[in-house]
């Protein structure tokens, strides 16, 4: 079903996941009953999520229609009623959201939007969100994501692939910092070049 699904499961992929264990288990659980019999309805089934999820990729109005669409509960510190009794979600649901969200208060989100997924998704105001570098008008370069090229002294070459490093570049580049693989907890590149490391626990011993 794909990374995404293992984390996240739509109802129709949660429903395609429990009838194939359920169906999986019966000939491993009767000897009397071939393992013919268990392995065909279980690759049609996952044979049609997989041309289900293709079809929906491919045809918004389909995807609509099997995974539905996000629903807005509340807007402007205003509950909406009818769409909670047709989403099936309490008021305290709401607002239990908002105080995970970090807001004392619900006039302090600006929306809260019951997702596909089925999480709730709580927007804050402008007014009640963290002071940002922009939002005082001060203008920072970006230096990008620090990608981990190095993990418990293995290189992770995908990500020092993404920064434009080598292994000879980053054991170089621990030589000059005066350690080695085995005492480097882990290493980090930016998108400008920048590199952090830390050093492992058993390393200083």
């Amino acid at each position: 079903m794909g990374k995404r699904q293992i984390g996240e499961l739509q109802l129709p992929e949660f429903v395609a996941a429990v009838m194939i264990s359920q169906i999986a288990s019966i000939p491993v659980a009767d000897a009397d009953i071939p393992l013919l019999h268990g392995l065909v309805p279980v690759l049609t089934l996952g044979a049609l999520e997989v041309t289900t999820a293709f079809a929906c990729k491919k045809i918004p109005r389909l995807r609509r229609h099997i995974y539905g669409e996000p629903l807005v509960l509340m807007e402007g510190g205003r509950i909406d009623e009818k769409t909670l009794e047709k989403a099936r979600i309490s008021a305290e649901e709401v607002l239990a959201a908002v105080r995970s969200a970090g807001l004392s208060s619900p006039d302090d989100a600006e929306c809260v939007i019951l997702e596909q997924s089925g999480k709730l998704t709580v927007l804050a105001r402008k007014s009640s969100s963290p002071l940002t570098f922009e939002g005082a008008g001060v203008f920072a370069e970006e230096p990008g994501a620090e990608l981990p090229v190095m993990a418990e002294g293995a290189v992770i070459r995908r990500f020092a692939e993404a920064r434009g490093k080598d292994e000879k570049a980053i054991l170089e580049e621990l030589k000059k910092r005066g350690t080695t693989p085995a005492q480097t907890l882990y290493m980090t590149v930016d998108r400008k070049g920048g590199i952090k490391t830390a050093q492992s626990e058993k390393g200083k011993k």
